[in-house]
């Protein structure tokens, strides 16, 4: 009877828990929908309401609870009218900041918080290094921000430079290792990127996974820059025989570890060491054990570097087989053209062609194949006469137009590339002693290969 009365009593006590939680569980799901709703109307005061509410009774629901949060208090810190409200701003974005690490271990904030401390001046630059080096020692996968990359750097560079205690070789090792995180995050990003470009194809994206999608290439460009600006900042204090030392001495150890191999890669060719053999077997390496567009893109950069054209234009080409995103595949389209263009023109066109053909918003294959038909010559390019060639002009005005049509970004350059060659047409008694007139075809042969009708002149 006693056993009957404890499993009767067991089952009412768990059955109020979870109604309990149920019900606390329901509560929050609405409360998050309407502050999430006030977030995205930009309704900041009726939003900061609830968020003290989901702060208190809800602090583990979602993590977007502090993702919103901080978005909401950056634009308050910006807009802040007075220094008093602008600091009060501050003060509880650190909270917030705070109170995420708690509730949502490593996801990052710590980073954030150490960025926006610099940023007021609140923390001096040992304290700052200090929360991003500790944070990168506990959560490198996390550590993917381009802003906390540059810093994290910026300040460690510093304390080189300042004539603290660090070693060459120490900052050669530590240079190494963040410019291989550099890399690791435009890696993940750009895999990411992938994912979500092949799966719009066939599904429809969340708007998470869009916005994620939009911010990729600003984000990538910027991973970009920072890889650029640390190789140039840091290249002062070593050379590529260095770096060349340093890795070969742990090359045998990391053979068949992937991304080491593309960290080396990465690190070596920002630093311009195209020529140094661990550079190549590292570029090899991931090309005959991982091929990727990026690791058949970087190979042919190498092999075009090195003056082995031919090797590479067929890995740009394996590249562009790879790729799923249309600008990437046009400007590598682009790319090769640009390598035939002073060696086969007939090929360079066709590939100048194809970039366009790929990506219609892109200008700037049109602005080549524009410079190619006005820096034709007569008598020895495709055996044309001096009206011949100065009709072809006509090509490359009309060049001009389709950049400008395709990329609003060159319309300037158009306008004034016109102006130049509207110099070079023919004049009206120049078709006519060369027996044109207006309305007649004029035909260009060889790597041209158009017909066009020739204007009112």
């Amino acid at each position: 009877m006693k056993k009957k009365l404890a499993f009767l009593v067991t089952i009412v006590l768990n059955t109020l828990v979870f109604t309990a939680v149920a019900q606390t569980t329901d509560k929050c799901e609405k409360q998050f929908e309407i502050y999430e709703e006030k977030v995205k109307s930009r309704s900041y005061t009726d939003a900061q309401d609830i968020l003290a509410i989901l702060q208190k009774d809800c602090p583990k629901y979602d993590t977007k609870i502090y993702t919103y949060a901080e978005k909401m208090y950056k634009y308050k810190i910006e807009s802040s009218r007075t220094p008093e409200t602008k600091r009060a701003n501050i003060d509880t974005l650190l909270v917030l900041y705070a109170d995420y690490e708690k509730n949502f271990p490593g996801n990052g904030s710590l980073v954030r918080k150490a960025l926006l401390l610099k940023e007021q001046q609140m923390a001096d630059d040992d304290e700052v290094y200090k929360m991003l080096d500790t944070f990168f020692a506990a959560h490198k996968k996390k550590f993917t921000d381009y802003d906390a990359l540059q810093t994290y750097f910026n300040l460690y560079l510093q304390k080189y430079e300042s004539g603290k205690t660090i070693s060459q070789k120490e900052f050669v090792e530590k240079y190494a290792t963040i410019a291989a995180q550099v890399a690791y995050a435009q890696n993940k990003l750009t895999t990411q990127k992938a994912t979500l470009l092949q799966k719009q194809e066939t599904a429809i994206l969340t708007d998470e996974e869009k916005q994620l999608l939009a911010d990729a290439d600003p984000a990538l460009d910027a991973l970009d820059a920072v890889a650029d600006n640390i190789s140039i900042m840091a290249s002062k204090h070593f050379s590529c025989e260095v770096l060349s030392e340093y890795y070969a001495r742990s090359y045998n150890d990391h053979k068949a570890d992937i991304e080491w191999l593309g960290a080396v890669a990465d690190v070596m060719y920002n630093n311009k060491c195209y020529n140094n053999e661990v550079l190549y077997n590292a570029a090899t390496a991931i090309q005959k054990t991982q091929p990727t567009a990026q690791s058949n893109y970087r190979l042919g950069k190498i092999e075009l570097k090195r003056g082995n054209t031919k090797d590479a234009i067929y890995y740009f080409e394996k590249s562009v087989a790879l790729d799923n995103d249309i600008k990437n595949k046009a400007n590598k389209y682009y790319e090769i053209a640009s390598v035939y263009r002073n060696i086969d023109k007939k090929t360079a066109k066709q590939y100048a062609l194809k970039a366009a053909e790929t990506n219609p918003e892109f200008g700037k294959p049109y602005i080549m194949l524009a410079q190619m038909y006005a820096s034709v010559t007569s008598g020895g390019e495709c055996n044309l006469t001096d009206f011949q060639r100065k009709a072809l002009v006509f090509l490359a005005l009309e060049a001009t137009k389709k950049a400008e049509e395709a990329e609003s970004r060159y319309k300037t350059t158009a306008a004034a590339m016109a102006e130049r060659y509207k110099e070079k047409l023919p004049s009206k008694s120049e078709a006519k002693a060369a027996g044109y007139r207006r309305g007649d075809e004029v035909t260009f042969g060889c790597w041209i290969n158009e017909t066009i009708k020739l204007p009112k002149l």
